[in-house]
């Protein structure tokens, strides 16, 4: 179901950055999101499920001790072959996902696996709240191993952890996120954790931020978004987000957007693009990409 929000000024826009976000309708659970958008990445890679030889199911908002919820996707979509598990770390968590498939598949009796992204964050934010009209929910899959066309080739990627962090944020005893700092310190903090990332993976491979030919961090905030073109002194349209079309959907924000920019055609084949996001934790990567 997509809400828009007609009803907000320029203002409020300006400082939440959403004009439209999806929300799950109720039948629309995790498993039923994954299911949906790993059978759109199985069908563009022109991949059966019954060959992938792993599953990893990113999801922070319906984390439970168990069952882990990947074999249930696994079992939907009748990917038997494979094993299958969870992988948390909010917004940062698809990144990470991508790093472990990649570590898989150096080994040869891996060939091809399945990311797939899937939350319902709505659900995790106080009805009638600010964040309400800030999160939307969403998933996204991609289909990696050699011979595959995911879309993207990953080329390196930067993993960080700040556990000194881990109080900023938590859910309360009504399920509910609860943010322990204010949101201009949330937003610096992601910031330069977002560039501190960024530079570690350039530098290894003897580049810079100008070098890319684009940007595209986790939805986030607004905020995050303008203060991340300041930090970096770049042309505001270098850093692609589909955060006012969709919300912040947190782990699929990053698959998300790929995908959006892919299909109208900004994002082309023989670009490198440099994937940002920070999660609760206190998590923050990035990965450089080939399309």
């Amino acid at each position: 179901m997509l809400s828009s929000f007609p009803e907000l000024s320029e203002r409020d826009f300006e400082r939440i950055g959403v004009s439209n976000r999806h929300e799950a309708d109720d039948d629309e659970d995790v498993p039923a999101m994954a299911v949906h958008a790993s059978k759109a990445a199985l069908e563009r890679a022109n991949v059966a499920a019954e060959s992938l030889d792993f599953l990893i199911l990113v999801n922070w908002s319906e984390r439970r001790y168990v069952p882990d919820i990947a074999p249930r996707v696994q079992e939907l979509l009748g990917a038997r072959k494979a094993f299958a598990f969870d992988v948390g770390c909010a917004c940062a968590g698809f990144i990470y996902a991508l790093s472990v498939a990649h570590g898989y598949l150096q080994n040869p009796r891996f060939q091809r696996g399945l990311v797939v992204a899937s939350d319902y964050s709505r659900r995790r934010v106080r009805p009638g709240s600010r964040a309400s009209l800030l999160f939307g929910d969403a998933a996204a899959a991609a289909v990696v191993g050699a011979n595959i066309n995911a879309g993207f080739n990953l080329v390196d990627y930067e993993l960080g952890t700040d556990g000194s962090r881990s109080d900023l944020m938590d859910v309360d005893a009504e399920n509910y996120l609860e943010t322990h700092v204010r949101q201009r310190e949330l937003n610096e903090l992601a910031v330069s954790s977002l560039i501190r990332a960024g530079k570690n993976v350039l530098a290894r491979q003897g580049l810079t931020f100008a070098d890319v030919d684009y940007i595209v961090p986790h939805s986030g905030t607004a905020g995050i978004q303008t203060m991340l073109a300041e930090a970096l002194s770049l042309p505001r349209k270098k850093i692609l987000t589909n955060l006012p079309s969709v919300g912040n959907v947190t782990a699929a924000s990053i698959p998300t957007a790929l995908e959006h920019f892919l299909r109208d055609g900004t994002l082309r084949t023989g670009q490198l693009v440099l994937v940002l996001a920070v999660g609760v934790g206190w998590h923050f990567v990035a990965g450089l990409i080939e399309l």
